[in-house]
Parts: structure tokens; sequence; C-alpha cells
């Protein structure tokens, strides 16, 4: 792709912007990037650019969108009057991973993974299954896109852009909308459940951009399905990739290939050109729902080359990514799970359906728009009692009453409040949980911060710490201009 003398429109100066920026400058483009938020809310962003590239902040200018021979997006931008300007005057609006899939190496093994929870998850999971191949002597591995600090773009210059390169990415489906050609060889998606409504409007919308990551698949690459999920399998069977399928349900229908889980649970069962068992033990992870993020990684590893003992060094060595159900605490008997990230309700309901002991939850932040029933559903049998945070307090304790639950709903004004009511409620044996299914932009800059502040007042309670990592910097802002980690 060639960008020598090019003029580049960068929309965003978070974290994948000022990566954009700097890849295309190196390659001879012409840079100018655009952010809705003014200079004094972006100095670090600034600063990291270096002086690469031309700056225009606080507000975007038409001309400069119409008067450009490319638009980068990036994640998490909503559409812009000023991108269908471009798009009538004959400008090309791309997205970031659009345009990072157009510099990586063809011969490179690009896997993509999405879904609405656990896919930050399964692609950690993932990376560490080819980085362990990588580690017997296979090519490198890159891992990265919406998960953490990585944006897809940096494989561009990574030691994984080589034939036969590792390049595993989580991608979200505000990724996908200002895609036009973007192929993984290995696409998953996890599952579809009412998740940002609040942008998309419709369910209907909302799948549409998630299982465009199997659109541009041809016959000789793989499209991994969820069999549970209707709106995720049809996606894949209306595309091109040989379906894999994965199922916690029960074993598959002869004929089909995938994963599926033995009986008790205690293997993970891969069936593609023979059938393959690996040990449920090997992982580190808890729960049903990891289980299901667990085939899903297993059937991308292997479709992408990884050998089944690199599988199984990896998953052994793997640990859980910050805040997605991560013990950080314990006292008197009572344990303390940070699970920041599970920002919708669909995602607090796959990690609380047969949670192994009784839950005292905190929730809350800003509402989606959808139902908390699945929640409440999923806490039946399991809640101790919740405390709610944040804006959507009326709107869950609305839906509590509605649920017609047996148990305390408290309030709390900040996050050392609910840790301490939490904390009131649990007895010995009980675990206290922050999984809010709402956003956290009321009283975070992100999750990470969010679940950072969790661990801070667990330790404000008495309770002996389990972690002493540092803040999370994602890539966040909920404000256009700049990418939400928590897009999905």
């Amino acid at each position: 792709m060639s960008l020598s003398g090019r003029r580049v429109l960068v929309v965003g100066l978070a974290q994948t912007g000022v990566s954009v920026a700097h890849v295309l400058t190196a390659r001879g483009a012409q840079v100018t990037v655009t952010d809705a938020k003014p200079a004094a809310a972006l100095t670090d962003r600034i600063e990291a650019l270096g002086g690469v590239a031309t700056l225009e902040l606080g507000g975007h200018r038409s001309e400069s969108f119409t008067g450009a021979d490319l638009v980068v997006m990036s994640p998490g931008v909503p559409e812009l009057a000023e991108m269908r300007a471009a798009r009538a005057a004959g400008v090309e609006v791309i997205a970031e991973i659009e345009l990072a899939y157009r510099m990586l190496d063809p011969a490179a093994t690009l896997v993509a993974i999405t879904g609405t929870n656990g896919k930050s998850t399964t692609t950690a999971l993932t990376g560490a299954l080819c980085q362990a191949a990588s580690d017997a002597g296979a090519a490198p591995t890159f891992c990265g896109g919406n998960l953490g600090n990585h944006p897809l773009i940096e494989a561009v210059d990574h030691p994984a852009n080589v034939p036969g390169g590792f390049v595993v990415a989580e991608v979200a489906g505000f990724m996908l909308e200002t895609c036009t050609s973007f192929r993984p060889k290995v696409a998953a998606c996890l599952n579809i459940t009412e998740d940002h409504l609040d942008r998309y409007g419709t369910m209907d919308v909302y799948a549409a951009m998630k299982t465009r990551v199997y659109q541009w698949q041809t016959s000789a690459d793989f499209a991994i399905a969820n069999a549970a999920c209707d709106r995720t399998l049809a996606g894949a069977r209306a595309a091109r990739g040989q379906l894999h399928l994965f199922d916690s349900r029960g074993p598959l229908a002869p004929g089909q290939r995938g994963a599926f889980l033995s009986d008790d649970h205690s293997e993970i069962i891969l069936r593609t050109d023979r059938e393959r068992r690996f040990p449920a033990a090997d992982l580190p992870i808890i729960g049903l729902h990891n289980l299901e993020n667990a085939m899903a990684a297993y059937l991308a590893a292997h479709l992408s080359g990884v050998p089944d003992d690199a599988i199984r060094a990896g998953a052994r060595r793997f640990r859980p990514q910050k805040h997605r159900m991560e013990r950080v605490g314990d006292k008197g008997g009572i344990l303390y799970y940070d699970d920041s990230k599970g920002t919708n309700v669909a995602a607090v309901a796959a990690s609380m359906r047969g949670f192994p002991q009784p839950v005292v939850l905190i929730a809350g932040g800003v509402d989606k728009g959808g139902s908390y029933a699945p929640m409440f559903e999923a806490l039946a049998g399991v809640a101790r009692g919740m405390v709610l945070i944040g804006e959507a307090r009326p709107i869950i304790r609305a839906a509590a009453d509605e649920a017609g639950v047996d148990y305390p709903v408290l309030d709390a004004g900040s996050m050392l409040e609910a840790v301490q009511k939490a904390t009131g409620l649990a007895r010995p044996g009980d675990a206290v949980v922050l999984s809010p299914a709402c956003s956290s932009y009321d009283m975070f800059l992100h999750f990470g911060e969010r679940g950072m502040a969790f661990r801070d007042a667990v330790a404000a309670v008495g309770a002996r710490r389990l972690d002493l990592d540092p803040p999370d910097d994602p890539d966040a802002s909920p404000t256009p201009g700049a990418a939400d980690p928590a897009a999905s």
C-alpha cells in the first residue's frame, strides 16, 4: 500500500491515533490528526505524537475531510457529518484496523475475535497459545487490537508481520463499521447480546456490525461461531469461511466441526480433521463462560497452525486479564473479585450464573438502554445482596422490584461506601463482586480506573489486597475523537 505523499487525516488523538500517525509518517504520508477535544485535554497524547503530524483540535473541519486523500477513523468515533461529506467528495473513509490489515504481510495469520462478552479473555488466551508456539520456534506473535494498549496498527512494525507470524486482535463492532476488505484468516464471534443500543438502536443493526468480522472471508478462511447464539450463527453461515462451532451445551452433531466439552466438563474437545482432547485443568480461569471462551481460543489457535503441545503449554502459562473476574482481596473468609470489565447485563449474567458461592454484587454506572432481567435471573439463588452505584441506580432498583428479589438492595454514593456496605452484607464464605453491567463514565474515566477504585476500597475496609499493580490507562474516552475500550 503506497502512502508516500498522500494526505491522510486521522480522526481521534487517543493512543490509536498516535500509533497510526507514526506508522503513516514513517511511510511518507502527510498526516493531520483531528480531535473534538481541546489541546488542554490531550497534553500527553500531543507529547507522544512528537510533532510528526499537523494538529486540528477542539473540533473537526469539514474541508480537512473533503481535502484528504484518505481518512482513517480511530475506534469509538461515531458517524460524523464530516465523514459523510468526505465520502460525497470521493474520499475513502476507513477504520484503523482496515488500514492495518492492508499493511500486514498477506502470509501472516490474522486472527480477529469479536462478540459482546468474553472477547478480551478469548483474545488474550489465543495470543498466549500462539506465543507458546512462537517460544517453541514458530514465527513471532502479536496480540492487541481493542485489547489493552496495542492497537492493531502497531502489528505493522512488529516482528510478527512476516510470513507465518501470528497476529491476534480483539475487534469491536465500532471498528468494523468502516471496514471495506478486512479479512482475517480466522474470525470468531463469541456471542451477540443486548448492548450498545444507545448507539445502534436495534439488535439487528448491532448484530450486523458484529458479524462483519466474517464478511470478507473466503472459503480458504475459518469462521468460528457460538452454536448457542442464533445471531452469531446466522452471520457465520451467511459468509464463506469454513464454519467451526463451539458449544457448551453438549457434543456437536455428527459431521459438525468445532469444539465442545466432555460430559463432566473436565476436557475441551476439538473436532476438526480428528478429535483432540485438552484438560480443562490446564486453565487458571473458572466458570462455564470461561470454558466457552477457551473453546473459541483453542479452535482459533489450532486453525492457525498452533501444535497441540503448544496449546497446552500456553494454557498453563495464561493469567486472566485485569478487571475480568480477578480475585483482588480477602477478609475474614470473604473474597473480593474485580470484574469491572463486566460492562453489560449479559456479561454479568454469564459470570453470576452458577457462581460457586453466595455473592454480594456491586453494580451500576451509565445505563446502556437494555433490560436487567437476565442479570436478576442469573442472581436467583446465588445473591446475598446488591449495592448500587452511579446514574443507573434508580433504573436497576426498579428492575429489582419488578423481579421481586428477596435480598437487600442498597444504594452507595461512592465506591468506598459500596464496598463497605457490601462487606456488611457478606458472610464468611461469600464473595463481594464488582461487576457493574454498565459503563463507567459517570464516576470514572474508564473501566480500568473503576476497577482500581474498587481495589483501593477493598484495602480501605481492611481486606488483604492481592494485587499491587498500577492503574490501567486504556485507550478510552466516551467523547467523539477517541477510542472506547469497552466497545463491543
